[in-house]
């Protein structure tokens, strides 16, 4: 048995898959198997799998779900290790992954993750995980889609005791699940360490879902009158009102939290650290406040909407009373400049 099994679903991935397995044998922990879930692959995805030969790779084929959930389950199922890792077939690991995760479970962590290091579909750098994506808090895991698969690993039985992996086509299974293991009392363990090279491609399906969630924040009579809201709001005085208002809340937010040490952060950082790297996101002039703001046709009138990316209506309920507790400096100049006197 070996101390961390991989779970990596894959559809009609054929020579892409290559260096996803490659990141894996390259891997200084070497106490691994690694379980690929074929969902229904109709190319050669399948046997340049079985081409490697090494031992600790297995291949484990199903027929198609269309949706990582039901692979990963299935995967889950084969599993025998301690702990289990998640490797999406589009993503790779340097090679101290899995030494940084065995390390995080012998210290007693029962649910981690690591940094990232982003790239596009050219292999050029795009980003490098920032500060605030290994800061954790229940709140800001209804607040952010924390975090992507390849980037956790956990103890065995978790996802199955919340009952595992969803297998609905709507998306975010992976912060639908976290949400779950949140509300059933587990706990991230957050490193800084990035070790995984993250893939991005615009036919994600995060990226091109349909957003079926969202707050209302008022209704306007005309499609002029939307207009010139939005035009409001991109000029620079009411950019900077509603860069205030998010900066007093969120800095409350995270001050509270760090007071009352419930703020989850990596090995050496101190909470201070945090705030201040909070105080220049949210007061940074480069960053647009709003441009999410939509509009959406109700008879005549258009509804004012922010778009919620949410893994359920459950979720999305919840997300609103936090949007509106943490939020709502913002919402009111909005629904200032909606009054008719503002609009002019």
């Amino acid at each position: 048995m070996a101390a961390i099994d991989i779970v990596c679903p894959a559809w009609n991935r054929s020579q892409a898959i290559r260096p996803t397995i490659d990141s894996v044998l390259a891997q200084t922990f070497t106490d691994w198997r690694l379980l690929v879930v074929s969902d229904g692959s109709t190319d050669d995805t399948d046997d340049v799998v079985r081409s490697y030969g090494d031992p600790r790779i297995s291949l484990i084929r199903t027929s198609h779900h269309g949706h990582p959930g039901g692979p990963r389950n299935i995967g889950l199922a084969a599993s025998t290790a301690p702990a289990i890792a998640y490797l999406d077939s589009d993503d790779r690991w340097l090679p101290g992954h899995l030494a940084a995760l065995q390390r995080a479970f012998a210290d007693g962590a029962r649910l981690v993750v690591t940094a990232s290091i982003g790239f596009n579909q050219q292999d050029e750098e795009q980003y490098q995980s920032d500060l605030l994506n290994a800061v954790w808090h229940p709140d800001l895991q209804l607040l952010w889609a924390f975090f992507e698969p390849s980037r956790v690993a956990h103890l065995r039985g978790l996802p199955e005791s919340v009952g595992g992996w969803t297998v609905d086509h709507t998306g975010m299974e992976d912060w639908d699940l976290w949400l779950r293991l949140t509300d059933a009392g587990e706990r991230f363990t957050t490193l800084s360490d990035r070790t995984v090279q993250m893939y991005l491609s615009d036919t994600s399906r995060r990226r091109t879902m349909e957003l079926r969630h969202r707050l209302t924040l008022g209704v306007l009579p005309d499609q002029e009158a939307c207009d010139a809201l939005l035009d409001r709001c991109r000029t620079p005085e009411v950019q900077d009102e509603l860069r205030a208002a998010f900066a007093d809340e969120m800095l409350r937010f995270y001050r509270t939290k760090a007071e009352a040490g419930e703020l989850v952060v990596p090995a050496g950082v101190s909470n201070d650290e945090v705030v201040e790297r909070v105080e220049q996101f949210v007061t940074d002039p480069q960053v647009p406040m709003l441009r999410e703001l939509s509009f959406v046709a109700q008879g005549e009138e258009y509804a004012v909407v922010l778009p919620l990316q949410c893994s359920s209506e459950q979720h999305a309920d919840r997300l609103r009373a936090f949007l509106l507790a943490h939020d709502s400096g913002r919402h009111a100049v909005v629904r200032r400049l909606m009054r008719p006197s503002e609009r002019r």
